[in-house]
């Protein structure tokens, strides 16, 4: 009985080790599910070295890569399969909705030996058809496109083809094939009148070999969608163009870990082996994705679906209690219509408030990021002519999330109300100050002079946004303040590059503590 009673405990001990050394080993590997486009062994072939630089550079963990079809992608996420998503904007966008993706960065596309972060969808058909030469003459057509969730091989050209008046029901048959080079040789071999791809498909399967581009006519942009970045767009394009694949992570990965995997993406240089395969030239900062939602509402696909597809008969069936009792409640129409009558002499000042809302933080009245990265744009322009300095600076407040966590967030947007007025005062009318996040803002200083002059702004900028405030329930906060700071003092560097820096100059910041700033110098 003693002998069998020890070999039991030994058993359960060594389960126990096996089981400690599995959730180790769970911990230390992370997933990254990648958006097979062309097909599994084509997703490994390109990305399979970016696993290998991660793993590099952040040598505590060990990264793979998952190629996952169209359809799997959800399924991956809702299980916890992978810790980390690149995919198409589209699917990005549309699944942010369900399961809180986070951008963490966009790639940079290589093309013709630079680099590009926006794309779009290609319409072709084979040069030896002389009857379809626009998106009109669709009609009646076979069409072969990627898959229903494919974004640039069918969603952007989809949204173009509703804006003249086609559907799906336009058609006399629409096939989803599944990558993109099987659209390609459905239209090469006749079995469809034209296919749907992303932009550089064509490109691409040109440079192995596979095509001839002679062979193909792309059809153009309506000219509803035309603006001027698709008119200099350096590949061959159908439709209004999106910001490029993010790289995302999923809402169960700690900060510290994506903070480490943003500063890796954000620091591969261009001719590294991870770019080079992938055919990218690194990453940048993530994009605005608005106008990819933008899409799926048009076109009511994704989180936008039921919102389209109820009739006036389904909603009268399912809430015939509520329509019952709207009939009594006619008066209230009534009011509405005067309402909506008063509006109309005041569309003038709507569209004024409009314009002020597309350029500016609701919550803080700041400049928001666009309208920041269009100003400082010309700001920098007018620095490299006129040969000043400029300081960009990324400037975060410190112990903000807890202010949220303990006292609310009408109390934590009190706070960013009265720190961001302090911020701009402490400014000169010259500079520009940007609330771009939670809790982030960037700064451009212009035309400054020392770089002792810089730091004695920067002291300032700290000192109000680490000073108490006292609350309208009468609480006094305390919050602190980092900072990042890029010079520019002549040069090529572009607004870009100083931004990057910038922010990387705040992320040593907080790897060394808080309450202070670095700069970096160009």
């Amino acid at each position: 009985m003693k002998v069998a009673a020890k070999f039991k405990v030994l058993v359960m001990s060594v389960c126990f080790l096996l089981c400690s050394f599995s959730a180790q080993a769970n911990l230390d590997r992370l997933e990254i599910g990648v958006l097979a486009k062309r097909g599994a062994a084509v997703a490994e072939k390109e990305w399979a070295q970016l696993a290998l630089y991660l793993k590099r550079e952040i040598p505590q963990f060990n990264f793979s890569i998952v190629p996952l079809s169209f359809e799997e992608i959800a399924p991956a996420i809702k299980s916890g399969k992978i810790d980390f998503l690149l995919t198409n904007s589209g699917m990005y966008s549309d699944l942010s909705f369900t399961y809180r993706l986070s951008s963490l960065a966009t790639l940079k596309r290589k093309v013709l030996g630079g680099s590009i972060v926006d794309f779009g969808s290609v319409v072709f058909v084979r040069a030896d058809r002389a009857d379809i030469h626009k998106y009109e003459d669709l009609k009646s057509r076979d069409i072969a496109a990627v898959s229903e969730s494919s974004f640039g091989g069918w969603v952007a050209a989809y949204r173009e083809m509703d804006s003249v008046g086609l559907s799906v029901k336009s058609f006399s048959k629409l096939e989803f094939l599944g990558t993109h080079d099987a659209v390609v040789f459905a239209v090469r071999d006749k079995r469809v009148d034209a296919g749907v791809v992303r932009t550089d498909t064509l490109e691409m399967l040109a440079a192995e070999n596979k095509i001839r581009l002679e062979d193909y006519n792309v059809l153009p942009i309506p000219a509803s969608a035309r603006l001027e970045k698709e008119t200099s767009y350096p590949l061959l394009l159908s439709s209004r163009l999106y910001p490029e694949w993010p790289f995302a992570k999923l809402s169960h990965v700690p900060d510290a870990i994506a903070e480490r995997v943003v500063l890796a993406l954000l620091s591969m240089p261009p001719e590294s082996e991870a770019a080079t395969s992938a055919g990218i030239m690194g990453w940048t900062i993530p994009q605005n994705y608005r106008e990819v939602d933008r899409a799926y509402s048009q076109l009511g696909l994704g989180a936008y679906k039921d919102l389209v597809n109820y009739s006036l008969i389904d909603v009268i069936s399912k809430y015939w209690r509520y329509v019952l009792s709207a009939f009594f409640s006619i008066f209230l129409l009534l009011a509405i219509a005067l309402y909506i009558h008063s509006l109309n002499k005041s569309l003038h000042e709507v569209q004024g408030e409009l314009k002020k809302l597309a350029n500016t933080d609701g919550l803080t009245g700041l400049p928001n990021r666009s309208f920041f990265m269009a100003m400082a744009e010309k700001y920098m322009q007018k620095a490299k002519r006129e040969k000043r300095k400029a300081a960009i600076m990324f400037l975060d407040l410190d112990r903000f999330k807890p202010i949220n966590d303990t006292y609310g967030h009408d109390v934590g947007d009190e706070l960013l109300i009265e720190i961001s007025q302090r911020i701009k005062r402490a400014l000169r009318d010259s500079d520009i100050v940007a609330r771009i996040g939670g809790d982030e803002f960037l700064v451009m200083l212009w035309d400054v002079g020392s770089v002792e002059s810089i730091e004695l702004v920067i002291n300032k900028l700290i000192r109000v946004a680490s000073a108490p405030v006292v609350t309208g329930q009468g609480e006094q906060i305390t919050v602190g303040c980092s900072a990042g700071v890029s010079i520019y003092a002549g040069g090529n560097e572009s607004l870009e590059k100083l931004i990057k820096s910038a922010d990387l100059a705040l992320y040593e910041v907080k790897e060394k503590g808080r309450g202070f700033f670095i700069i970096h110098q160009g």
